[in-house]
């Protein structure tokens, strides 16, 4: 199975840990586009290095996997799949992007990643979670045609903060 593909515009691709830290702290260094999901900050380059690596050791176990977009060679985000789960055929999707990646340019990476996710992983529910106050975020998921299922409050502790999480799902066509 090639876990590397094209979605439109956009090649999708795992990432080489080595070649790739300095792009993703460059892309992640800007708290804002991780604030839709709670996630320490970047401060130094070293941290990159680090998550990527761990991400790799995560998809080694296939428990996660995490794709790097780029576009004409530009790093423009990151989405991955986590918390895959092999008994109910399910797994949480999010992503990072930069400022300037439209709906438009979602609407061209999120069905190929689901679609991948459905065919070649034959996972039936893809879900997605966000902090209730990411608007932006919240939109996305919807206009990318996930179901909103409600609120899950105090989902989880993050920095001593309680932190509500938005739940949206999409489940695979039944045939």
């Amino acid at each position: 199975m090639n876990w590397n593909f094209t979605a439109g515009d956009f090649q999708l691709r795992l990432p080489v840990t080595d070649e790739d830290g300095d792009a993703v702290y460059e892309l992640l260094k800007d708290a804002s586009r991780r604030a839709h999901l709670p996630a320490l900050p970047l401060d130094v380059s070293a941290q990159a290095l680090d998550d990527l690596r761990r991400w790799a050791l995560r998809f080694q176990s296939r428990e996660a996997a995490c794709w790097l977009i780029e576009q004409q060679g530009q790093l423009r985000g990151r989405i991955g799949l986590q918390h895959i789960n092999w008994m109910t055929l399910s797994a949480q999707l999010w992503w990072e992007l930069d400022d300037d990646l439209a709906l438009a340019d979602m609407q061209q990476v999120v069905p190929a990643v689901v679609a991948f996710c459905h065919r070649e992983l034959g996972l039936h529910r893809i879900e997605v979670r966000l902090r209730r106050e990411a608007t932006r975020h919240l939109e996305l998921a919807q206009e990318l045609g996930f179901v909103h299922e409600g609120y899950l409050p105090a989902q989880l502790e993050f920095e001593g903060d309680s932190v509500d999480l938005e739940l949206f799902s999409q489940l695979a066509a039944r045939v």
